[in-house]
Protein backbone atom coordinates (compact mmCIF):
# COMPACT_ATOMS: atom_id res chain seq x y z
CA UNK A 1 0.00 0.00 0.00
CA UNK A 2 1.39 3.10 -0.78
CA UNK A 3 1.61 6.49 1.44
CA UNK A 4 -1.14 8.07 0.09
CA UNK A 5 -3.19 5.22 0.24
CA UNK A 6 -2.48 4.64 4.12
CA UNK A 7 -3.67 8.22 4.43
CA UNK A 8 -6.54 7.64 3.03
CA UNK A 9 -7.26 4.33 4.79
CA UNK A 10 -6.67 5.62 7.82
CA UNK A 11 -8.66 8.63 7.22
CA UNK A 12 -11.53 6.70 6.78
CA UNK A 13 -11.06 4.19 10.04
CA UNK A 14 -10.94 7.52 11.88
CA UNK A 15 -14.03 9.04 10.09
CA UNK A 16 -15.47 5.16 11.18
CA UNK A 17 -14.29 5.35 14.60
CA UNK A 18 -15.34 9.02 15.20
CA UNK A 19 -19.13 7.98 14.27
CA UNK A 20 -19.30 5.19 16.33
CA UNK A 21 -17.94 7.33 19.64
CA UNK A 22 -20.24 10.42 18.65
CA UNK A 23 -23.08 8.11 17.92
CA UNK A 24 -22.86 6.87 21.73
CA UNK A 25 -22.60 10.50 23.31
CA UNK A 26 -25.53 11.48 25.31
CA UNK A 27 -25.03 15.40 25.74
CA UNK A 28 -25.62 17.14 29.37
CA UNK A 29 -28.35 19.43 29.38
CA UNK A 30 -26.37 22.26 30.37
CA UNK A 31 -23.02 23.11 30.18
CA UNK A 32 -20.03 22.79 32.46
CA UNK A 33 -17.96 25.41 31.34
CA UNK A 34 -17.79 27.09 34.33
CA UNK A 35 -15.80 23.94 36.87
CA UNK A 36 -12.72 24.38 38.19
CA UNK A 37 -9.36 23.30 35.99
CA UNK A 38 -9.48 19.87 35.85
CA UNK A 39 -6.71 17.65 35.02
CA UNK A 40 -7.05 13.99 34.05
CA UNK A 41 -5.04 10.28 33.37
CA UNK A 42 -6.40 8.39 31.14
CA UNK A 43 -7.11 7.69 27.44
CA UNK A 44 -7.65 10.97 25.43
CA UNK A 45 -10.54 9.86 23.47
CA UNK A 46 -12.73 8.19 26.46
CA UNK A 47 -12.03 11.62 28.25
CA UNK A 48 -12.80 13.69 25.29
CA UNK A 49 -15.88 12.18 24.61
CA UNK A 50 -16.70 12.45 27.79
CA UNK A 51 -16.54 16.21 28.09
CA UNK A 52 -18.79 16.71 25.19
CA UNK A 53 -21.61 14.38 26.94
CA UNK A 54 -20.53 16.64 30.39
CA UNK A 55 -21.79 20.00 28.08
CA UNK A 56 -18.40 20.85 26.66
CA UNK A 57 -19.49 20.93 22.78
CA UNK A 58 -18.21 24.64 21.72
CA UNK A 59 -16.89 25.01 24.69
CA UNK A 60 -12.64 25.21 24.36
CA UNK A 61 -11.12 28.44 22.64
CA UNK A 62 -8.17 27.14 22.33
CA UNK A 63 -6.93 23.66 21.94
CA UNK A 64 -3.30 22.26 21.85
CA UNK A 65 -2.20 19.23 21.53
CA UNK A 66 1.81 17.89 21.20
CA UNK A 67 1.01 14.94 19.83
CA UNK A 68 3.20 10.96 19.34
CA UNK A 69 5.13 12.25 16.18
CA UNK A 70 5.33 9.48 14.68
CA UNK A 71 9.16 8.96 15.30
CA UNK A 72 9.37 4.97 16.02
CA UNK A 73 11.16 5.96 19.37
CA UNK A 74 11.09 5.88 22.82
CA UNK A 75 11.75 8.50 25.33
CA UNK A 76 12.86 9.00 28.97
CA UNK A 77 12.09 10.62 31.81
CA UNK A 78 14.49 11.46 34.55
CA UNK A 79 14.35 11.06 38.32
CA UNK A 80 17.24 11.72 41.09
CA UNK A 81 17.44 9.09 44.07
CA UNK A 82 20.20 8.90 46.59
CA UNK A 83 22.12 5.98 47.91
CA UNK A 84 22.84 4.91 50.77
CA UNK A 85 26.38 7.67 50.94
CA UNK A 86 23.80 10.19 50.31
CA UNK A 87 25.22 10.74 46.88
CA UNK A 88 22.33 11.42 44.02
CA UNK A 89 22.41 9.31 40.72
CA UNK A 90 19.92 10.09 37.83
CA UNK A 91 17.43 7.63 37.06
CA UNK A 92 16.12 7.12 33.19
CA UNK A 93 12.62 5.64 32.99
CA UNK A 94 10.56 5.39 30.20
CA UNK A 95 7.89 8.42 29.73
CA UNK A 96 6.05 7.54 26.50
CA UNK A 97 6.51 5.11 23.51
CA UNK A 98 6.47 6.79 19.85
CA UNK A 99 6.64 3.72 18.42
CA UNK A 100 3.28 2.85 16.49
CA UNK A 101 4.55 -0.18 15.08
CA UNK A 102 1.60 -1.26 13.57
CA UNK A 103 1.63 1.39 10.32
CA UNK A 104 1.35 4.90 9.36
CA UNK A 105 -2.41 3.84 8.50
CA UNK A 106 -2.71 3.21 12.29
CA UNK A 107 -1.13 6.25 13.14
CA UNK A 108 -3.31 8.43 10.77
CA UNK A 109 -6.46 6.77 11.93
CA UNK A 110 -5.89 7.39 15.61
CA UNK A 111 -5.00 10.98 15.15
CA UNK A 112 -8.31 11.26 12.84
CA UNK A 113 -10.90 10.34 15.25
CA UNK A 114 -9.02 12.55 17.99
CA UNK A 115 -8.92 15.57 15.76
CA UNK A 116 -12.61 15.18 14.88
CA UNK A 117 -13.49 15.10 18.91
CA UNK A 118 -11.09 18.35 19.29
CA UNK A 119 -12.94 20.06 16.27
CA UNK A 120 -16.21 19.40 17.93
CA UNK A 121 -14.66 20.84 21.33
CA UNK A 122 -13.48 23.70 19.97
CA UNK A 123 -15.18 27.17 19.79
CA UNK A 124 -16.57 28.87 16.40
CA UNK A 125 -14.18 31.45 17.07
CA UNK A 126 -11.15 29.16 18.25
CA UNK A 127 -7.44 27.47 17.14
CA UNK A 128 -6.38 24.73 17.17
CA UNK A 129 -2.57 24.40 17.54
CA UNK A 130 -1.06 20.83 16.53
CA UNK A 131 2.06 20.67 17.23
CA UNK A 132 4.55 18.47 15.23
CA UNK A 133 8.29 17.88 13.74
CA UNK A 134 9.49 16.49 10.29
CA UNK A 135 8.64 12.72 10.80
CA UNK A 136 5.08 13.42 10.74
CA UNK A 137 3.74 17.22 10.25
CA UNK A 138 3.36 16.33 6.10
CA UNK A 139 1.13 13.63 6.83
CA UNK A 140 -1.19 15.92 9.76
CA UNK A 141 -1.25 18.61 7.16
CA UNK A 142 -3.12 16.60 4.65
CA UNK A 143 -5.60 15.04 7.60
CA UNK A 144 -6.62 18.82 8.84
CA UNK A 145 -7.04 19.93 5.34
CA UNK A 146 -9.64 17.51 4.91
CA UNK A 147 -11.21 17.43 8.28
CA UNK A 148 -11.36 20.79 9.30
CA UNK A 149 -10.86 22.33 5.41
CA UNK A 150 -7.88 24.09 3.17
CA UNK A 151 -9.84 27.19 3.69
CA UNK A 152 -9.35 26.75 7.71
CA UNK A 153 -5.59 26.89 7.76
CA UNK A 154 -4.39 30.04 9.38
CA UNK A 155 -0.81 29.61 9.45
CA UNK A 156 2.42 27.47 10.22
CA UNK A 157 4.91 28.26 12.78
CA UNK A 158 8.14 27.37 12.49
CA UNK A 159 9.45 26.87 15.77
CA UNK A 160 13.27 27.40 15.71
CA UNK A 161 15.96 26.12 18.77
CA UNK A 162 19.55 25.53 19.15
CA UNK A 163 19.50 22.29 21.35
CA UNK A 164 19.37 18.72 20.13
CA UNK A 165 21.72 16.62 18.10
CA UNK A 166 23.23 16.62 14.30
CA UNK A 167 24.26 14.44 11.48
CA UNK A 168 27.12 14.44 8.55
CA UNK A 169 24.52 13.26 6.36
CA UNK A 170 22.22 15.72 6.76
CA UNK A 171 21.43 19.82 7.88
CA UNK A 172 20.82 19.70 11.65
CA UNK A 173 17.24 19.39 12.44
CA UNK A 174 16.86 22.48 14.66
CA UNK A 175 12.91 23.04 14.33
CA UNK A 176 9.27 22.27 14.95
CA UNK A 177 6.33 22.86 12.98
CA UNK A 178 3.10 24.02 14.86
CA UNK A 179 -0.47 23.67 12.84
CA UNK A 180 -2.65 26.60 13.23
CA UNK A 181 -6.71 25.72 12.00
CA UNK A 182 -9.70 27.32 12.80
CA UNK A 183 -13.02 25.81 13.14
CA UNK A 184 -15.14 29.08 10.91
CA UNK A 185 -13.65 32.03 9.24
CA UNK A 186 -14.88 33.60 12.59
CA UNK A 187 -11.51 33.01 14.66
CA UNK A 188 -9.94 35.35 17.32
CA UNK A 189 -6.16 35.74 16.65
CA UNK A 190 -3.54 38.59 18.36
CA UNK A 191 -0.71 38.77 16.55
CA UNK A 192 2.06 40.74 18.91
CA UNK A 193 4.49 42.60 17.72
CA UNK A 194 8.27 42.53 17.18
CA UNK A 195 11.30 44.43 16.83
CA UNK A 196 12.12 45.01 12.81
CA UNK A 197 15.34 46.62 12.77
CA UNK A 198 16.58 48.84 9.89
CA UNK A 199 19.02 48.51 7.33
CA UNK A 200 22.28 49.20 8.45
CA UNK A 201 20.76 49.54 11.94
CA UNK A 202 20.19 53.74 10.64
CA UNK A 203 17.29 55.51 11.33
CA UNK A 204 15.10 55.74 8.25
CA UNK A 205 12.74 58.67 8.74
CA UNK A 206 10.19 57.78 7.17
CA UNK A 207 6.83 60.27 7.38
CA UNK A 208 3.95 58.54 9.59
CA UNK A 209 6.51 55.72 10.90
CA UNK A 210 7.17 55.03 13.87
CA UNK A 211 10.85 54.18 14.87
CA UNK A 212 12.73 53.60 18.15
CA UNK A 213 16.35 52.62 19.70
CA UNK A 214 17.88 50.47 21.66
CA UNK A 215 21.72 48.85 21.91
CA UNK A 216 21.40 46.75 18.60
CA UNK A 217 20.24 50.28 16.97
CA UNK A 218 17.07 51.36 15.02
CA UNK A 219 13.81 49.28 14.42
CA UNK A 220 10.28 49.31 14.02
CA UNK A 221 7.41 47.37 15.38
CA UNK A 222 5.93 45.24 13.00
CA UNK A 223 3.51 42.17 13.10
CA UNK A 224 5.23 39.08 14.39
CA UNK A 225 6.48 36.47 11.94
CA UNK A 226 5.89 32.75 11.65
CA UNK A 227 9.42 32.08 12.77
CA UNK A 228 9.82 31.89 16.42
CA UNK A 229 12.77 31.86 18.30
CA UNK A 230 12.80 30.23 21.58
CA UNK A 231 15.52 28.55 23.38
CA UNK A 232 14.36 24.65 24.57
CA UNK A 233 14.16 23.91 28.46
CA UNK A 234 18.14 23.69 29.78
CA UNK A 235 19.25 21.04 31.46
CA UNK A 236 19.38 23.70 34.22
CA UNK A 237 16.62 25.86 34.05
CA UNK A 238 14.28 25.74 36.74
CA UNK A 239 11.41 24.76 35.11
CA UNK A 240 12.96 21.64 34.19
CA UNK A 241 10.57 18.56 34.94
CA UNK A 242 13.06 15.94 33.53
CA UNK A 243 10.73 14.81 31.01
CA UNK A 244 12.10 14.25 27.42
CA UNK A 245 9.75 15.90 25.49
CA UNK A 246 9.21 18.98 27.80
CA UNK A 247 8.25 22.21 25.73
CA UNK A 248 9.12 25.89 27.02
CA UNK A 249 6.64 28.20 29.11
CA UNK A 250 7.87 30.79 27.25
CA UNK A 251 6.34 29.23 23.61
CA UNK A 252 2.91 28.15 25.61
CA UNK A 253 2.64 31.34 27.04
CA UNK A 254 2.78 33.00 23.06
CA UNK A 255 0.12 30.39 21.58
CA UNK A 256 -1.94 31.43 25.06
CA UNK A 257 -1.97 34.77 24.63
CA UNK A 258 -2.20 34.79 20.94
CA UNK A 259 -5.61 32.84 20.87
CA UNK A 260 -7.77 33.40 24.15
CA UNK A 261 -8.47 36.32 26.70
CA UNK A 262 -8.36 35.62 30.94
CA UNK A 263 -12.27 34.39 30.14
CA UNK A 264 -11.42 31.79 28.27
CA UNK A 265 -10.79 27.66 28.30
CA UNK A 266 -7.79 26.65 27.12
CA UNK A 267 -7.64 22.69 26.48
CA UNK A 268 -4.24 20.15 25.91
CA UNK A 269 -5.23 16.44 25.42
CA UNK A 270 -1.61 15.13 24.97
CA UNK A 271 -0.43 17.21 28.06
CA UNK A 272 2.83 15.39 29.02
CA UNK A 273 4.49 17.50 31.72
CA UNK A 274 2.00 20.08 32.13
CA UNK A 275 3.55 22.79 30.09
CA UNK A 276 0.36 24.04 28.35
CA UNK A 277 -1.54 23.81 32.16
CA UNK A 278 0.75 25.61 33.88
CA UNK A 279 1.41 28.30 31.59
CA UNK A 280 -2.88 28.67 31.49
CA UNK A 281 -2.65 28.70 35.35
CA UNK A 282 0.06 32.06 34.87
CA UNK A 283 -2.04 33.81 32.35
CA UNK A 284 -5.23 33.31 34.62
CA UNK A 285 -6.82 31.03 32.06
CA UNK A 286 -9.01 28.50 32.65
CA UNK A 287 -7.99 24.42 31.85
CA UNK A 288 -8.18 21.02 31.01
CA UNK A 289 -5.15 18.66 30.22
CA UNK A 290 -5.43 14.77 29.95
CA UNK A 291 -2.47 12.97 29.57
CA UNK A 292 -2.61 8.77 29.44
CA UNK A 293 1.13 8.02 31.08
CA UNK A 294 0.85 7.64 35.34
CA UNK A 295 4.57 10.07 34.68
CA UNK A 296 3.60 12.42 32.84
CA UNK A 297 0.37 13.06 35.04
CA UNK A 298 2.66 12.61 37.95
CA UNK A 299 4.75 15.66 37.21
CA UNK A 300 1.82 17.35 35.99
CA UNK A 301 0.25 17.40 39.21
CA UNK A 302 3.82 18.25 41.06
CA UNK A 303 4.44 21.01 38.79
CA UNK A 304 0.87 22.71 38.89
CA UNK A 305 0.79 22.14 42.65
CA UNK A 306 4.09 23.67 43.46
CA UNK A 307 3.07 26.86 41.19
CA UNK A 308 -0.38 26.98 43.31
CA UNK A 309 -3.16 26.31 40.78
CA UNK A 310 -6.13 24.80 41.98
CA UNK A 311 -7.46 22.01 40.05
CA UNK A 312 -9.22 18.79 40.10
CA UNK A 313 -7.75 15.57 39.46
CA UNK A 314 -9.17 12.66 38.08
CA UNK A 315 -8.69 9.15 36.30
CA UNK A 316 -10.70 7.24 33.77
CA UNK A 317 -9.48 3.92 35.63
CA UNK A 318 -9.34 2.62 39.24
CA UNK A 319 -5.74 2.53 40.28
CA UNK A 320 -4.33 -0.46 39.25
CA UNK A 321 -2.95 -3.13 41.89
CA UNK A 322 0.43 -3.46 42.55
CA UNK A 323 2.94 -5.07 45.05
CA UNK A 324 3.94 -2.30 46.90
CA UNK A 325 2.51 -0.97 49.99
CA UNK A 326 1.84 2.54 51.65
CA UNK A 327 1.22 3.45 55.21
CA UNK A 328 -0.41 6.47 56.64
CA UNK A 329 -0.29 7.56 60.06
CA UNK A 330 -2.88 9.81 61.67
CA UNK A 331 -0.74 11.87 64.83
CA UNK A 332 -3.83 13.91 65.44
CA UNK A 333 -7.25 14.60 65.08
CA UNK A 334 -9.37 18.44 66.07
CA UNK A 335 -12.92 18.37 66.15
CA UNK A 336 -13.76 21.94 64.25
CA UNK A 337 -17.01 23.15 65.13
CA UNK A 338 -19.14 22.09 62.17
CA UNK A 339 -18.90 18.53 62.72
CA UNK A 340 -15.33 17.74 60.77
CA UNK A 341 -11.99 17.44 62.46
CA UNK A 342 -8.57 18.45 60.74
CA UNK A 343 -6.98 15.31 61.02
CA UNK A 344 -2.80 15.57 61.55
CA UNK A 345 -1.16 12.61 59.30
CA UNK A 346 2.51 11.55 57.79
CA UNK A 347 3.78 8.32 55.58
CA UNK A 348 4.87 5.84 57.89
CA UNK A 349 6.18 3.34 55.39
CA UNK A 350 6.21 2.95 51.90
CA UNK A 351 7.47 0.08 49.65
CA UNK A 352 7.27 0.98 45.81
CA UNK A 353 6.65 -1.93 43.42
CA UNK A 354 9.55 -0.45 40.86
CA UNK A 355 9.17 -1.55 36.78
CA UNK A 356 12.33 -2.32 36.87
CA UNK A 357 11.68 -3.42 33.12
CA UNK A 358 11.25 0.67 32.10
CA UNK A 359 14.35 1.68 34.00
CA UNK A 360 17.54 1.75 31.71
CA UNK A 361 19.43 -1.40 32.60
CA UNK A 362 22.93 1.06 33.32
CA UNK A 363 20.51 2.54 35.70
CA UNK A 364 19.04 -0.52 37.88
CA UNK A 365 21.88 -0.47 40.28
CA UNK A 366 21.31 2.77 41.31
CA UNK A 367 17.58 1.78 42.28
CA UNK A 368 18.44 -1.01 44.19
CA UNK A 369 20.68 1.08 46.23
CA UNK A 370 18.81 3.51 46.83
CA UNK A 371 15.83 1.44 48.54
CA UNK A 372 18.39 -0.14 50.89
CA UNK A 373 19.07 3.31 51.84
CA UNK A 374 15.98 5.10 51.93
CA UNK A 375 12.56 4.10 50.51
CA UNK A 376 10.42 6.82 51.72
CA UNK A 377 12.36 8.76 49.02
CA UNK A 378 10.59 7.19 46.11
CA UNK A 379 7.22 8.84 47.68
CA UNK A 380 6.68 11.85 45.18
CA UNK A 381 3.68 13.38 46.49
CA UNK A 382 0.38 12.00 48.42
CA UNK A 383 -3.46 12.87 47.64
CA UNK A 384 -6.05 13.05 50.17
CA UNK A 385 -9.89 12.91 48.83
CA UNK A 386 -11.50 14.54 52.24
CA UNK A 387 -14.66 12.97 51.43
CA UNK A 388 -13.95 9.68 49.96
CA UNK A 389 -17.19 8.23 48.63
CA UNK A 390 -15.76 5.30 46.73
CA UNK A 391 -14.56 7.30 43.53
CA UNK A 392 -11.29 8.93 44.14
CA UNK A 393 -11.43 12.59 43.99
CA UNK A 394 -8.19 14.42 44.92
CA UNK A 395 -8.77 17.23 46.64
CA UNK A 396 -5.11 17.92 48.51
CA UNK A 397 -1.88 17.64 47.26
CA UNK A 398 1.07 16.98 49.47
CA UNK A 399 4.93 16.73 49.00
CA UNK A 400 6.02 13.01 50.47
CA UNK A 401 8.92 14.18 52.03
CA UNK A 402 6.74 16.37 54.96
CA UNK A 403 5.67 14.77 58.21
CA UNK A 404 3.13 17.84 58.21
CA UNK A 405 -0.06 16.56 56.34
CA UNK A 406 -2.90 18.14 57.32
CA UNK A 407 -6.33 18.33 56.05
CA UNK A 408 -10.24 18.72 56.96
CA UNK A 409 -12.37 15.70 56.83
CA UNK A 410 -15.52 14.84 58.47
CA UNK A 411 -13.74 11.44 58.92
CA UNK A 412 -14.15 9.33 55.64
CA UNK A 413 -11.16 10.25 53.79
CA UNK A 414 -8.63 7.99 51.34
CA UNK A 415 -5.06 8.27 50.31
CA UNK A 416 -2.64 7.81 47.30
CA UNK A 417 0.92 7.66 47.61
CA UNK A 418 2.46 8.56 44.10
CA UNK A 419 6.09 7.36 43.42
CA UNK A 420 8.57 9.24 41.52
CA UNK A 421 7.90 7.68 38.44
CA UNK A 422 4.21 8.09 38.63
CA UNK A 423 2.36 4.80 40.00
CA UNK A 424 -0.23 5.70 42.73
CA UNK A 425 -0.46 2.79 45.79
CA UNK A 426 -3.89 3.50 47.56
CA UNK A 427 -2.51 4.11 51.47
CA UNK A 428 -3.53 2.09 54.54
CA UNK A 429 -5.03 4.82 56.96
CA UNK A 430 -2.88 3.76 60.41
CA UNK A 431 -4.80 5.23 63.23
Amino acid sequence: MTVIEQILEGINKGRAMYESVHGSITTAEESSGSETCELCLGDNLEYMKQLLERGYEGAFSLVYIDPPFFTRSSFNASVSVRDAGGISHKVHHLAYDDKFDRSLEYYIENMTVRILLMRDLLANDGLMWIHLDWHSSHYIKLVLDELLGEKNFVNEIIWQYKSGGSGKRHFARKHDTILVYSKSSKYRINVPKEKSYNRDRKPYRFRGVAEYKDEGGWYTLVNMKDVWSIDMVGRTSAERTGYATQKPLELMKRIIEASTTEVDLVGDFFCGSGSLPEAAHILKRRWIACDSEEMAAAMSRRRLRKAGADFRFTRLEEVKSSGGRADIEVLGKDALEDGRSLYKCRLKDFVPDIDTGSIQMKDRGYIDSALKADRLQFADHIMIDPDYNGTFDSKYIFDADTDNINFISSGNFAAIVVDRFGREYPAEIIF
